[in-house]
């Protein structure tokens, strides 16, 4: 019992106790991840923006689509609310995914614990993701729709992380063995884009689709940033659940299986 549960806590464990290091490193990254180009950390705030209204402008302009009780505007924020946590997730996963291929020197580094380098990539498009949220927030607050279910905001983008780190530690050790995810990844972010609530809301869906929403476990994320910073009501609590489920499974799943199979893996390093 008691290594089980080491197997679980030594992760997190040296995630918290390296914390300061682990913050050092992502604003390490973040700065040598905009070096030389022209406007610098500025393009924190440009992606965001420039992603979110190629999007919007595709789904209002070329689609046509938006639900019949909502404004034009209150539809971009609720695109917008969608898209942030898409965004992030494509981000984190892809580059906690190969983190590990690409830093092998750290992977038997007594110094720099391997653990914090998905932890790093994770943290790093969170940054992204909070920088898209502030947009879209005051964005809100000029268009009059300010609620007090902002303030469990963050409480969501904190499950996410906690979702997206569990899945970047397995996958970054399976990405030592099988090249093949880093293509893989490419292809879920294509598949996830389709089947969540980006540019609909669920109950425009035929009750046989709706279902099928319960199996996208990012679908939780979206459909409750949308409900707490557009619709101003709390999630459904079967999505509230779900969210909270898929979190706290994806983060002790991720680190057994970090804390179990990194030094076997270590080997195809």
């Amino acid at each position: 019992m008691s290594a089980a549960f080491s197997a679980f806590a030594d992760p997190l464990r040296v995630s918290w106790s390296r914390r300061s290091m682990l913050a050092q490193t992502v604003r390490i990254a973040l700065r040598q991840r905009y070096a030389g180009t022209a406007f610098g950390l500025a393009w924190l705030v440009l992606g965001p923006v420039l992603l979110l209204a190629i999007y919007s402008a595709v789904y209002l302009v070329v689609f046509r689509i938006r639900p019949a009780n909502m404004e034009a505007g209150v539809y971009v924020l609720y695109i917008f609310s969608g898209l942030i946590p898409l965004i992030n997730f494509s981000q984190g996963l892809t580059q906690g995914a190969v983190s590990l291929t690409a830093n092998r020197s750290i992977l038997l580094s007594t110094v720099f614990p391997p653990e914090l380098v998905p932890l790093r990539e994770v943290l790093t498009s969170l940054i992204t993701t909070s920088i898209a949220i502030m947009l879209v927030l005051a964005a809100a607050l000029v268009m009059g729709k300010v609620a007090w279910t902002w303030l469990l905001v963050p409480v969501v983008l904190m499950l996410l992380m906690m979702f997206l780190a569990g899945l970047t530690w397995i996958l970054s050790l399976a990405n030592l063995v099988l090249k093949d995810i880093q293509q893989a990844l490419t292809y879920v972010t294509i598949i996830l884009l389709v089947a969540s609530p980006i540019a609909y809301t669920p109950d425009m869906l035929p009750d046989a689709l709706r279902v099928l929403l319960y199996f996208n476990p990012l679908a939780y994320y979206i459909v409750s940033l949308q409900s707490l910073i557009v619709l101003g009501s709390l999630p459904h609590w079967p999505i509230a659940l779900g969210a909270l489920g898929f979190s706290v499974a994806s983060l002790l799943l991720g680190a057994y299986v970090f804390s179990r199979a990194k030094t076997v893996f270590f080997d195809y390093a």
